[in-house]
């Protein structure tokens, strides 16, 4: 069960690989080195002793015995479709992975906020673009359920997704990592000035990635694109 959701990491790389439209720049997936980061029994064993965190079975389904999985890619013709995503060890992001509190503009002047930002552990990125976006699981005091927000630094935004760990490693396999794709999991409203260039994006990845990937369901992120149009 460990090595599943790895394997399927590997199946979405090769299916950016076999397309004529799309162009891999970098594609990563490394093991780790560490014999104790293989046991799923250690590793929730020991996030539980260090932080607390009890758990649920769920994510065991998702658990990867590897320090990075990392693609990133583009379309090589029009339209311009980008993505990437880079996930770490959930040991490494639990304990070690500190969002950093340099926090400017409105997210700096709202104390809620800032103490969310002070919760939140790496659990995507984009480390290839630059994109200074960033996915981040919410450690609350006392909780147990991971909650799933986005860091958007340059667009002053952070969110909480209607995600949870695990439906978030299953979208990120079926947007292969799109940019901005989990503002389809936002509450937010894509007719907003600063949403149109996410907006055209959006809505070009899942006319295009339908006929592209026919393995994947698309008609729920469709619904959720038209439902912020």
């Amino acid at each position: 069960m460990q090595d599943d959701y790895l394997a399927r990491c590997a199946q979405a790389i090769d299916e950016l690989k076999s397309s004529d439209f799309i162009q891999v720049e970098k594609a990563e997936l490394r093991p780790t080195t560490l014999d104790v980061l293989r046991d799923p029994d250690w590793v929730f064993g020991d996030i539980a002793e260090r932080t607390g965190l009890s758990l649920e079975s769920g994510i065991r389904e998702y658990f990867f015995a590897a320090d990075r999985v990392q693609v990133s890619w583009y379309s090589m013709s029009e339209p311009d479709l980008r993505g990437e995503f880079c996930l770490k060890h959930l040991h490494w992001a639990l304990l070690r992975g500190e969002v950093p509190q340099d926090a400017f503009g409105t997210i700096s002047r709202d104390p809620v906020k800032m103490e969310v930002l002070g919760q939140l552990r790496f659990l995507d990125q984009e480390p290839m673009a630059g994109t200074a976006r960033l996915t981040a699981l919410r450690i609350t005091p006392g909780g147990d359920d991971l909650q799933v927000w986005l860091y958007d630094m340059n667009n002053e935004r952070l969110e909480p997704l209607d995600l949870d760990y695990a439906s978030y490693l299953e979208n990120l396999l079926i947007t292969k990592g799109a940019y901005q794709w989990q503002y389809l999991f936002a509450e937010v409203d894509f007719k907003e000035p600063e949403f149109h260039d996410t907006a055209r994006h959006l809505s070009e990845v899942l006319c295009l990635f339908p006929e592209m990937f026919p393995g994947h369901d698309y008609a729920p992120l469709q619904e959720r694109l038209e439902a912020r149009l």
